[in-house]
């Protein structure tokens, strides 16, 4: 069977896995300690002149000396092409400075293995849409890989749980809190396993519903720790911190690990820059100072679980919360989860590898046949091994927003404006198709323009564009009201696809990317 590694692609670390079937285990490849995890800081450095891109903590050193040289936390810009960054006068988009970071991985896990690094599946956050997922494969394109397909990180977490504990999520509404170093998803999913004909337990994963921000993760506390010891050292000793930006990358190095210093202690001294200057901090100070992106945190958390008391009739007590990402290891984040729930949350293994690992697992059982072989604790005490199966149909996904068309209709004052007409509602599962009918606006219409928008208003302005697709029309073009079927769907990656047919014949495939 092919090597397959699972990748998570994260906004300030990244890792590989794969899973070693001899042993019935995942192996996690050992690339820079961060406080003893086995991850890559996802940081390029291109010096320039012909010399290739430098990934990793290497890469972070040199924004000591050439921040401008230096792309930190480019996950947050995905989708975003025109959110380019330019160094020598050459432009660089998210997907290709995450190429390098995946090539980098690939690489790696090459001189470790002795055999090639080809196929992967890459994780993504749940909130994810269209265009940041087609942008993510397309960085593993950039980067020489074949993407066999994207795993929502929370899914990820959910599955490294669920082959390791497969007796604990029968018939569980399962809440993943995912925050990671740049981003935070809350996924609520419910888990279930299934025996098959060969006594094989299927593993089942259904998304009942989600929230997310691209915005709110690690990066963000270390910016705020960054800011109180920056005030403290201007208050006593009249230097500006920030005035030097070869400062800055120094400072929030330092606060990152003071970061994770006061998860275990009550104060930290942190040194600002070369010149030794250095400002102690409290827990209690950096808590009052993060208070609101605590709550932030707790807002969609908040949304989540409202959601699954209207939509699908869940109290609290009906649902459990299970920690992933480096940055639930702040006290405050499980303080204010156990809080607002009213039972603590489930911690398993290591929260900042459960994506890559759960990554791996889903690489693996990809492939033609394959099962894992798990031991099953017995109501009884005693132990049997079982074989354990997962398939796409078994993770179902919904879409984070709505997709529409653009349409006329009466403005109310005799003419006519432009409206979203919406086709997939937002929450719709992977693979589930809808159709909408729509007719021509005029005569001899030899063009046909299919204008697809996200968001779920009416209101053109309220949403934004996603791609224009033109169907072209023979003489003499169509007649007023002739049929345009318009149907649209999200595939197992969550990536928009369909067709526009025309009644006269003329068809176009729908794929956004």
């Amino acid at each position: 069977m092919p090597l397959a590694c699972g990748i998570d692609l994260g906004t300030t670390y990244s890792a590989i896995s794969w899973y070693d079937s001899y042993n019935n285990r995942v192996d996690t490849l050992d690339l820079e300690s961060a406080d003893g995890d086995r991850v890559l800081r996802s940081v390029v450095y291109y010096p320039g002149e012909g010399e290739p891109a430098v990934v990793g903590q290497t890469a972070w050193n040199s924004a000591k000396q050439f921040p401008d040289r230096v792309i930190v936390g480019i996950k947050r810009s995905m989708g975003m092409d025109y959110e380019t960054q330019e160094i020598d006068g050459v432009r660089y988009t998210p997907q290709q400075v995450s190429a390098e970071i995946l090539k980098t991985l690939a690489e790696d896990a090459q001189l470790r293995l002795g055999e090639e690094v080809n196929d992967v599946i890459i994780t993504v956050p749940a909130y994810f849409g269209d265009a940041e997922r087609s942008a993510t494969e397309e960085a593993g394109q950039l980067a020489g890989l074949n993407v066999l397909g994207l795993l929502p990180e929370p899914h990820a977490a959910a599955l490294a749980y669920g082959v390791e504990k497969v007796t604990s999520i029968e018939d569980k509404n399962l809440l993943v809190f995912d925050l990671g170093g740049g981003t935070l998803d809350v996924t609520l999913m419910h888990t279930a396993t299934s025996q098959d004909a060969e006594n094989a337990l299927n593993l089942e994963f259904k998304t009942l519903c989600k929230e997310g921000f691209r915005e709110l993760g690690g990066m963000d506390w270390d910016r705020a720790l960054a800011e109180i010891v920056a005030e403290k050292i201007m208050d006593e000793h009249d230097v500006d911190i920030w005035e030097n930006p070869t400062n800055t990358p120094l400072l929030l190095d330092n606060c990152e690990r003071a970061k994770r210093d006061l998860s275990r202690t009550a104060r930290v001294s942190v040194v600002a820059d070369l010149m030794g200057h250095q400002a102690e901090v409290s827990v209690a100070e950096f808590e009052d100072r993060t208070r609101d992106l605590v709550v932030r945190a707790e807002g969609m958390l908040e949304d989540v679980f409202e959601q699954a008391e209207a939509e699908h009739g869940l109290a609290r007590g009906d649902i459990e919360v299970m920690l992933a990402g480096g940055s639930t290891r702040m006290p405050m984040i499980r303080e204010m989860i156990e809080a607002y729930t009213g039972a603590p949350p489930l911690q398993f293994g290591n929260p900042e590898l459960l994506v890559t690992m759960g990554a791996a697992y889903w690489a693996y059982l990809l492939q033609p046949d394959a099962t894992l072989q798990v031991q099953v604790t017995k109501e009884d005490g005693t132990t049997e091994e079982t074989e354990v199966r997962a398939s796409a149909e078994g993770l179902t996904d919904i879409s984070s927003d709505a997709v529409g068309v653009e349409v006329l209709r009466p403005d109310g004052d005799g003419g006519v404006k432009r409206c979203n007409a919406v086709v997939l509602p937002k929450g719709t599962p992977s693979n589930e198709k809808a159709h909408k009918v729509f007719e021509a606006a005029e005569d001899g219409m030899k063009e046909i323009a299919v204008v697809l928008y996200k968001g779920d208003s009416e209101e053109i302005a309220d949403c934004e564009k996603l791609k224009t697709f033109t169907i072209s029309i023979p003489d003499p073009g169509v007649t007023k009201g002739t049929r345009v079927d318009v149907t649209l769907y999200y595939d197992d990656s969550l990536i928009l696809r369909g067709e526009a047919v025309v009644e006269t014949g003329e068809t176009i495939d729908i794929e956004v990317e």
